[in-house]
């Protein structure tokens, strides 16, 4: 799309006007455009060969989105209280005695818990990172290979920001340094150091969220005091006392409930679709099409910077055997599993692939919620 394109979600103001959209659903679905075009237009810095950090994250984002507007979670959760089921197996079926409408109404609230953490994490990742990449992009704009003076004042602003710290200040003066390298090997280490280490970034901002999403049991939902039995005409007092009784007579269901519900929101969650198909993230990443793990320019990485990163976040070396995360929620584990994805897929092209058809894409450039699967 062109820089001068109006409509366009990669200059600083429009990224700008997307994070201050008050809409969750709608604000996702200019978040996962914008990134890819983003990812379309650093193209013309760092080579049609290697993708940035917004490659991966506009699969993320859109598999975020399926949370955010309540399509993923309930589907699986359907299924495991039976409500999809022909009424004679609702009697037989174990989970029956969990189909009550105030249980109900509680499941409810947690779905909307999930949906409200991924929500949040999706807007927080894009408000810190989504206008140093549209930042980024109008300086290699306005020069592709900016001094050393102009580069210095674009990192001392990155780093004057308490939140962003060391981290993404070297991830910028990876990218900065990649642009201006005409060697395509040295190129490529470069702008996966970048994008190991806006992923760690990302990670670190994104463990509350995370957590919560995956550990949002129904007992919060329960001890919500604007939640207690809110249906009921009577004194908040008077709904606590109900609720205690609630909990009692359902704390069988309660606690099979929150089990099976660790398995159904981390069984969701560490999936994610992609335009090669989808990955299990408790798996470990398969190899590429040609068999290979790694592509060729970042199969033996030999930058000093990038190796140390490496040797920090990696924890299966080399390979992707013991990429799959055993733990989410572990910010250790994501990692692993994260650069080993970055790595082997830095190459990929169909990640260019656009999120959304392009009848999509002019509503969503609107700010409305366009027809059609999404």
């Amino acid at each position: 799309m062109p820089s001068n394109d109006p409509t366009s979600l990669t200059s600083p103001d429009r990224v700008r006007a997307v994070i201050g959209n008050p809409d969750p659903v709608r604000r996702n679905l200019q978040i996962t455009q914008s990134y890819h075009e983003l990812t379309v237009a650093f193209e013309d810095f760092f080579g049609p060969a290697d993708r940035v950090w917004c490659a991966y994250a506009t699969w993320a984002s859109k598999q975020a989105g399926r949370f955010i507007r309540n399509e993923e979670v309930p589907r699986r959760l359907r299924r495991f209280l039976g409500l999809e089921d022909a009424w004679w197996q609702r009697w037989l079926s174990p989970a029956g005695w969990l189909r009550s409408s105030v249980f109900l109404a509680y499941v409810h609230c947690t779905v909307e818990d999930v949906s409200a953490h991924v929500g949040e994490g999706n807007r927080i990742v894009y408000e810190k990172l989504a206008p140093l990449y549209a930042d980024l992009l109008a300086s290699l704009r306005a020069d592709r290979r900016p001094d050393a003076a102009a580069i210095e004042r674009f990192l001392e602003r990155v780093g004057h920001d308490p939140t962003t710290g060391e981290t993404l200040v070297q991830a910028f003066r990876a990218y900065f340094a990649a642009a201006a390298e005409d060697d395509p090997g040295v190129s490529a280490q470069l702008v996966f150091l970048g994008n190991a280490l806006v992923g760690w970034h990302e990670q670190l901002r994104l463990q509350e969220a995370v957590d919560g999403a995956l550990r949002a049991p129904i007992r919060r939902a329960l001890d919500d005091p604007d939640r207690l039995f809110t249906r009921l005409p009577l004194p908040f007092w008077v709904r606590g006392w109900i609720a205690v009784v609630f909990r009692w007579l359902m704390a069988v269901a309660i606690r099979r409930f929150e089990k099976e519900w660790l398995e159904i929101s981390t069984e969701c969650m560490m999936t994610l679709a992609t335009p090669t198909g989808v990955l299990r993230l408790g798996d470990d990443i398969p190899p590429l099409a040609d068999g290979e793990m790694f592509p060729a320019a970042l199969r033996h990485p030999d930058l000093p910077e990038l190796v140390e990163v490496l040797t920090k976040l990696d924890l299966t070396p080399d390979t992707l055997g013991g990429s799959g995360a055993r733990d989410w929620t572990d910010v250790g584990d994501r990692m692993n599993y994260i650069v080993d994805y970055f790595r082997s897929r830095q190459q990929d092209r169909e990640l260019l692939t656009p999120p959304y058809l392009p009848d999509q894409v002019s509503v969503i450039h609107g700010g409305g919620f366009p027809a059609g699967a999404l």
